[in-house]
């Protein structure tokens, strides 16, 4: 036994010498980053853009009615690179409730972004918004009681497009939507509207602190300064109740003079870091009282943000000023805050909060969720969390969607086609989701800042396990490609037919091949002596395939005559 543990360790990157986590009292769920489309089609975008979007919605100066296209063909879940339909949105949130029925979680927590990305005017972000926004509180009300949302930067029009003062009227409609829906109420709707951060007490114990660390980041968009462009909007949409403000108010607010834009910024210019307040909204204050608040009550603290502090792809998050001030603030309360969540960079992934004392040491653990969308190539998927008696966060599983897998075997399965066209294909979806991992079997460490230290020191020597948490960052994709780009690779070597292929998730029919191949004398109708001459020529290819054929049956019909008679009973055997 102990000679196949070794084994299981070196091929799997696991680990068999997991140490036993805490008695499981309750369960969390975590869903980030779903970057709906709704104007998806997986024949356009892919590989040139990052956006699966029929034509009249991808020309951002026009903005058309809104309407959710179709159900796709091709990629019915969604493609790499790509932002993904509504299915996919089906499909989780069935998955996630039939998970529910043994494992049930206390809430789930939603870090953020619902729309995807680069929508033509402000009008689509707003209707996806409360399209997904309305999805998601119906369709988690079978998973858990309580849905707690956080602001993403693409929650915002344009992207990071957030304001930099309480109360924008942006805020107040996102909330309005939340509150509309059940999700958000009282003091927690009135503090999101504000600035989109609140406080929760899911159980006796244990607080939710939700931050709005879009506020924070260095790509705040200067709205104000930049360029613009005006995009032109339908009659429909020029005439719609959006526009007005009527069908987005807060509970007695008055939204007789909100202005809707209806132009985008031909260029971004970022708002200084040192031009900003040095707390908008006064939300980093409003958070300390509320640490101070859970240290005195004796509880554990949660915290919740969508944007996490630190590197992206080259570049820091924060400015430095909010780093260093969240940075303090998580420092000062680190004996009481359990765990930080986030989502925005699609990956998979953890990072530390330290204390850069004379020994430096790993204080507060963040974890970074890789989300739904698989417009980054990750793999669509969700975490469950287990939480012990006394709130300790100890462990997370992570589920995941093959869309390679799902693709295949969905195509191949008439009812689940079927269903797909009806909109109901989450029937058959959800059972394609697995089990990606448990945090703690497969490092053999928990989620404490201490644990998550061990970690780091021994991936720096583990050339194994260092694969298998890359592995796991962007949920088991290889490359940026889908797979059926590569099918199309070893089919085709002609570049209109490749590309061809590769838009459609599908081999060319004879016929499209022709398309692309052959020369346009050749597409030209021929003429009847040509016809005439075809089919003469054919004729005796026709009489030799006819006479096979005949041949071949005679053959099969003796062949069944004689299996019929050794296999029958021996009374129906004729006597001599």
């Amino acid at each position: 036994m102990p000679l196949f543990s070794c084994l299981w360790d070196l091929f799997s990157g696991g680990s068999s010498t997991a140490k036993p986590g805490p008695p499981v009292s309750y369960r969390f769920a975590q869903l980030t980053d779903v970057h709906i489309e709704p104007f998806y089609n997986p024949e356009r975008g892919h590989l040139k853009g990052g956006v699966c979007r029929v034509p009249e919605a991808f020309n951002k100066s026009r903005c058309i009615p809104f309407e959710v296209e179709p159900e796709a063909d091709a990629y019915p879940l969604g493609r790499l690179n790509c932002d993904p339909p509504v299915a996919l949105l089906r499909s989780i949130l069935e998955h996630m409730e039939r998970v529910a029925r043994t494992d049930k979680p206390d809430f789930v927590l939603f870090t953020g972004d619902i729309p995807s990305h680069q929508l033509s005017c402000q009008f689509h972000q707003a209707r996806t918004i409360e399209l997904v926004i309305e999805m998601m509180a119906k369709g988690v009300k079978s998973v858990a009681p309580q849905l707690y949302p956080v602001m993403g930067n693409n929650d915002y029009f344009p992207n990071y497009n957030v304001s930099l003062e309480p109360n924008s009227p942006w805020q107040q409609f996102v909330a309005s939507l939340y509150g509309r829906e059940g999700v958000l109420s009282g003091e927690q709707l009135t503090s999101f509207a504000r600035g989109g951060y609140y406080s929760a007490t899911p159980r006796d114990g244990l607080k939710l602190i939700v931050l709005n660390t879009v506020v924070w980041s260095q790509k705040v968009l200067d709205w104000n300064g930049a360029p613009k462009k005006h995009v032109k909007h339908h009659p429909d949409i020029s005439e719609a109740g959006l526009y007005r403000g009527a069908d987005a108010p807060m509970p007695g607010a008055d939204s007789s003079a909100w202005v809707w834009d209806q132009d985008v910024a031909s260029k971004k210019l970022f708002v200084d870091c040192d031009a900003r307040p040095a707390d908008p909204y006064g939300q980093l204050k409003w958070a300390r009282k509320e640490l101070h608040h859970a240290r005195s009550a004796g509880q554990r603290v949660i915290v919740a943000g969508h944007v996490p502090p630190g590197n992206k792809v080259g570049s820091n998050n924060f400015c430095p000023r909010h780093l260093n001030d969240f940075r303090s603030l998580v420092q000062d309360f680190a004996d009481i805050i359990e765990v930080q969540l986030y989502g925005d960079h699609s990956n998979d992934e953890f990072r530390m909060v330290w204390d850069d004392g004379p020994r430096p040491r790993a204080v507060s653990s963040v974890l970074v969720s890789a989300g739904v969308t698989p417009r980054k190539h990750c793999n669509p998927s969700w975490r469950m969390f287990e939480v012990s008696e006394d709130h300790q966060v100890s462990d997370f599983s992570q589920y995941f969607l093959r869309l390679a897998d799902t693709d295949i075997e969905l195509n191949m399965d008439r009812r689940w086609k079927k269903l797909h066209r009806l909109g109901r294909d989450e029937e058959v979806s959800w059972k394609f989701w697995q089990k990606q991992y448990s945090f703690r079997e497969q490092y053999g460490v928990g989620l404490d800042p201490e644990e998550l230290e061990e970690l780091w020191k021994t991936l720096q020597t583990d050339p194994n396990l260092l694969r298998t948490y890359v592995g796991h960052m962007f949920s088991q994709t290889v490359g940026s490609y889908d797979y059926f780009d590569y099918i199309c690779d070893m089919r085709y070597l002609d570049a209109s037919e490749n590309d061809a292929c590769s838009a459609l998730g599908a081999l060319l029919e004879p016929k499209e091949r022709q398309e692309f191949a052959q020369p346009l004398a050749l597409l030209e109708p021929p003429s009847q002596a040509q016809a005439a001459r075809a089919e003469m020529g054919n004729l005796p290819a026709a009489l030799g395939a006819s006479l096979a054929l005949n041949a071949l049956l005679a053959v099969a019909f003796l062949w069944m005559a004689r299996r019929r008679r050794w296999s029958e009973p021996a009374s129906y055997v004729a006597l001599p």
